[in-house]
């Protein structure tokens, strides 16, 4: 991996007080585009494979031991208090990026609930600070410009002897980062040299020395933050790390600890399973958590709330009896597309730490289970989002036509020496001659190993893009999904008897007249982009909505900016208050601030330049569009969590404020 460039030139152009800036501004991932399917799969392969035998967090404890990696201590403001913000899943399009990177750059005034939120001393980022994977400056396009541009360091007004020079920032903001799978299919090079050298980003610094941390609240409260890899597993390094600083917590601390992914969605879903089997399995721990598992149980009463993100939406367990468990918060509103809250179970049950049984209710979601089926439903316009992914279907079916069409130009004495087009061109729309279609055409397919072959193809990738994130029922999810594949091979001979019909029989062209293969191409283009993507989006509704299949694409492959969520949390020595807070809509057009000067622009690449005493965000909304710090509203009553671990009493709390104590 090259070495990492700045987005911003430190040399002084024009004014020796001046500073020139490029930020680029990138679209969302196409998650089902051709190319993007290609690169994501090989590098996930890749870093799978490899991040087993070779594990950057070893390496990191070998370099720095543990004497080094001491708890990151934080001092509260003049009345003992800390605020924190929680952000994940962030590092995907611009417009959902900046945003979210706008709401935590500031203080937030909630006018309806009469409340002031003061920008967080910390910003806690939880996972997948960019997509699809760190490849290709991937880090500095997605993560770093926008939140440099957000909340840029401050110009000096001496310029520095380098680009490497820290700019001095008066009262820095903390920055730290828990790695998660996106951040690990380059084996975690590039989160390492971004998050883990104490290089400021904007007017934040960094002071993690590893993947993993430890953070010291005044007031007894502790943040913890996990690394647990691509395949969920802790390594020994960072569990002997957590082991020790467990010996400094005191009687009546408490511990938030960030994880990368809800694995407790996994856990109670395997547990389920073992409970509907006629023989349960020995072992209904999964994997994925029984790091976390491990970790809590090192913790016991000291844990208060597990955050995480991966699933890019908001959802809040909350225990259901008086077991002391905590509470189970994810928050993956950082800027990647929306995931689906509609599938999420509004019961956690059996859960078992440290031999105690858990049981969580549902208590909060963003958005609401109904706007989310509605969102879902949405899916079927595939063919107006996502032109990339439709035109690959219709290459498929033209490919498809051409191979099937040429087979049958074997003469054979089911055709009577005619073509398969030919054929077909005389026979009229209806049922009563579907029969003599199929015959035709498996008759064309027999003479065509080649067609055959891109028949299964079709077939079989439908199968396994439908049962790939499934984890019950893999050959149910398969065969459902061939038959996805079959109904687009049925579409495919459909259009080549419409073609047939219109080029042949209609316009009278001659199967082997040059317009007539123009056309074909140009027909299966256009129908095939048309109506296989609206096949696409069609089955992936109805297969979410009557199987639960396809809960990612289907909103992945809408690429929805809006609906975006984090946390603002304040800890006082009496209790935790949580802030969960929505953004229903990104702004999506942008203007330069007042003060900055444009110098030139490239596609999507802005070069700006900055003067010495100039602050605040460089991109505000364009005129009539909406401001995501105004527009933030509160998801649910706050949530306040006593530092008490033996209370579980209600607690008469203040406006805005709701429901827990313990």
């Amino acid at each position: 991996m090259p070495p990492y460039k700045p987005s911003f030139s430190m040399k002084t152009t024009g004014s020796p007080n001046s500073r020139v800036e490029v930020y680029t501004q990138e679209r969302m991932v196409n998650w089902i585009g051709p190319l993007q399917l290609l690169r994501t799969g090989f590098r996930v392969a890749v870093a799978t494979t490899l991040g087993a035998f070779v594990d950057q967090r070893e390496v990191q404890a070998s370099l720095r031991p543990a004497s080094e990696n001491q708890p990151i201590k934080v001092e509260g403001n003049a009345d003992g208090e800390v605020w924190v913000d929680y952000l994940a899943d962030t590092g995907d399009g611009w417009d959902s990026t900046y945003s979210m990177a706008l709401c935590v750059s500031h203080t937030v005034q909630l006018q309806d609930q009469d409340l002031t939120l003061p920008r967080g001393h910390i910003l806690l980022l939880g996972g997948d600070q960019v997509y699809p994977t760190p490849a290709q400056c991937g880090y500095r396009t997605r993560f770093l410009d926008p939140f440099r541009a957000a909340s840029p360091a401050p110009v000096p007004a001496c310029p520095p002897r380098s680009a490497e020079d820290p700019i001095p920032v008066t009262d820095p903001r903390l920055m730290l980062a828990t790695p998660g799978n996106h951040d690990w299919y380059d084996g975690l090079r590039a989160f390492t040299q971004l998050f883990c050298n104490k290089k400021p980003i904007g007017d934040w610094e960094t002071r993690q020395r590893t993947s993993y941390y430890v953070v010291q609240l005044p007031g007894g409260w502790w943040i913890w933050g996990l690394d647990l890899q691509l395949e969920s597993a802790i390594d020994q390094p960072q569990r002997d790390y957590f082991e020790q600083q467990k010996r400094l917590l005191q009687s009546g601390d408490r511990v938030v600890v960030v994880t990368p992914e809800p694995s407790w969605l996994d856990e109670a879903a395997s547990l389920e399973r073992g409970q509907q089997s006629t023989f349960p399995s020995i072992e209904t721990q999964t994997p994925r958590f029984r790091s976390l598992r491990d970790i809590e149980e090192l913790l016991g009463a000291y844990l208060a709330v597990v955050l995480t993100g991966d699933l890019h939406h908001y959802a809040r367990y909350a225990p259901s009896d008086n077991s002391g468990a905590p509470h189970r918060i994810t928050c993956g509103g950082g800027g990647a597309f929306l995931h689906g809250t509609h599938q999420l179970p509004d019961t956690l049950t059996s859960i078992k730490v440290g031999g105690i049984e858990q049981n969580y209710a549902l208590k909060g979601v963003y958005p609401e289970k109904e706007a989310s089926e509605r969102l879902r439903d949405r899916a079927w316009r595939l063919p107006t989002r996502n032109f990339a992914f439709c035109t690959m279907l219709a290459m498929f079916y033209m490919l498809f036509g051409w191979i099937v069409q040429s087979a049958s130009l074997v003469s054979h004495p089911v055709r009577d020496g005619r073509s398969l087009m030919e054929r077909m061109s005389e026979l009229e729309f209806g049922w009563g001659n579907l029969i003599e279609v199929c015959h035709q055409q498996a008759w064309a397919m027999a003479n065509s190993p080649a067609s055959v072959i891109i028949a299964l193809v079709i077939v079989a990738a439908g199968g396994a893009f439908t049962s790939a994130d499934v984890m019950r029922g893999k050959w149910l999810a398969f065969f459902a999904g061939s038959a996805h594949g079959l109904l687009h091979l049925c579409l495919a001979v459909g259009m080549l008897w419409l073609m047939a019909r219109i080029n042949i029989h209609y316009l009278g062209w001659d199967v082997f007249d040059l317009l007539q293969a123009a056309l074909f191409g140009l027909e299966s283009l256009l129908l095939g982009g048309f109506l296989g993507g609206l096949l696409f989006g069609v089955w992936m509704v109805m297969a979410n909505k009557w199987f639960g299949l396809h809960a990612e694409a289907v909103m992945s492959s809408q690429r929805i900016p809006d609906h975006k969520c984090f946390l603002r949390m304040r800890f006082t020595s009496e209790d935790l208050t949580i802030y969960p807070l929505k953004l229903g809509r990104v702004c999506r057009r942008w203007s330069l601030a007042p003060a900055i000067q444009h110098i030139t622009q490239k596609q999507r690449s802005w070069r700006i330049r900055a003067t010495a005493g100039t602050i605040g965000p460089r991109f505000v909304p364009a005129t009539g569009q909406p401001s995501p710090i105004e527009s933030l509203q509160l998801i649910e009553p706050a949530i306040a969590i006593l530092r008490s671990s033996s209370s579980n009493t209600e607690n008469p709390l203040p406006k805005g404020r709701c429901d827990t104590s313990l």
